[in-house]
C-alpha cells in the first residue's frame, strides 16, 4: 500500500505508528500480511478492511483490532486519504495478553482474523491523551499506563462486527469530514465553555443538521459526548495527580463544583473525593 508510516513512540512491549495513506483513487490494495497484534484508531477517511469472508467499514469512531498471522486487503472509499494511529504490540506481550483474554471468541475462532469496534468518548480521550503525551515528551511510564488502560477498555468490548446502518455511503461522503472536525474540536477544547454553534461552525455545517448527523455517527448527542470527555479527563486526574478536586472540576470544563460532583457521582457511583481515596487504596 502506498502510505507514509512514521514511528511516534516505542516502548518495551509496543510501538505507536502514524499511518497516512497516499492513495487518491478508490482502489483495492494487494494482499498484505499481518505479523503483529494491533489496535488501530481511524482518524480520517473511509476504507474497507477486507479479511476472511468480511469487509470492515472503517471510519472515524472505529477501532480495528487485528490478530497476527493473517492476510488482508484494503479498499479505499473516500476522496480523502485514510489516517490511523496504530498501536502495534510485540509478540512476547501478545502471548501474555492471551493468558488473560484468550477465552474471548475473537481469539478462539480462527475464522475471525480482525474485527471492528465502536469507540466511546472515554476511549477517544485516551487515544488523544496518548498522542498528546508523546508530543509533550512525557515520561515513558505515563504513556505506558495510558496504553495499558486503552487495551483494558478495548479488549472486553470485542464482539462480532455489526455495521452501523444509520451511516450509509452518502452520509459518509457528505459529512465524514464534519464528524472528524467536530470530534477533533471537542477533544482539544473540552476544558472551555464551548457552544453548539461554535462546534458546528468549525465543522462547516448548521446547528440544525449537526446534532442529528453527530448522533447518527457516534450514538451520542454533542453534549453527551462532551460531558463524557470531561468526566474521563477528571477521572484520570483524580487517579494520577494531586490537584484539588475543585481545580480538577474547572480544568475539565465544569462551571461549578456542584455540577461536577453530581455528574461524576452519576457515572462512577461515588463523589470525586471518595473515588480518589478508593483508587489509592487499590493501588
Amino acid at each position: 500500500m502506498d502510505a507514509d508510516i512514521h514511528k511516534l513512540f516505542e516502548s518495551d512491549f509496543y510501538r505507536i505508528l502514524d499511518f497516512k495513506c497516499r492513495c487518491t483513487e478508490c482502489t483495492t490494495s494487494k494482499s498484505e500480511y499481518s505479523n503483529a497484534f494491533c489496535i488501530s484508531f481511524v482518524r480520517r477517511g473511509n476504507f474497507l478492511f477486507n479479511v476472511f469472508r468480511r469487509s470492515l467499514d472503517s471510519y472515524t469512531g472505529c477501532v480495528l483490532v487485528t490478530k497476527p498471522g493473517y492476510e488482508r486487503t484494503v479498499t479505499h472509499k473516500h476522496a480523502i486519504p485514510d489516517e490511523c494511529t496504530i498501536f502495534e504490540f510485540k509478540n512476547s506481550f501478545y502471548k501474555e495478553l492471551l493468558e488473560q483474554y484468550g477465552q474471548l471468541k475473537f481469539f478462539v475462532d480462527n475464522d475471525i482474523h480482525s474485527t471492528l469496534i465502536k469507540t466511546d468518548p472515554e476511549l477517544e480521550l485516551l487515544h488523544y491523551e496518548a498522542i498528546r503525551s508523546i508530543i509533550q515528551r512525557s515520561a515513558k511510564l505515563k504513556i505506558d499506563s495510558l496504553v495499558m488502560e486503552l487495551l483494558e477498555m478495548t479488549l472486553p468490548n470485542i464482539a462480532d462486527y455489526q455495521p452501523n446502518y444509520k451511516v450509509n455511503d452518502q452520509l459518509k461522503r457528505n459529512h465524514l469530514v464534519t464528524i472528524e472536525r467536530s470530534k477533533e474540536y471537542m477533544t482539544e477544547n473540552f476544558s472551555r465553555d464551548i457552544s453548539l454553534e461554535e462546534i458546528a461552525s468549525y465543522s462547516y455545517v448548521s446547528c440544525f443538521h449537526f446534532s442529528r448527523i453527530f448522533k447518527n455517527f457516534s450514538s451520542y448527542s454533542p453534549y453527551q459526548f462532551l460531558l463524557q470527555l470531561r468526566l474521563k479527563n477528571a477521572e484520570i486526574l483524580l487517579r494520577k495527580s494531586q490537584l484539588p478536586v475543585n481545580d480538577i472540576a474547572f480544568s475539565s470544563g465544569f462551571n461549578s463544583v456542584e455540577h461536577f460532583t453530581a455528574a461524576f457521582r452519576k457515572k462512577y457511583g461515588c463523589p470525586p473525593s471518595r473515588y480518589r481515596v478508593a483508587g489509592r487504596l487499590t493501588n
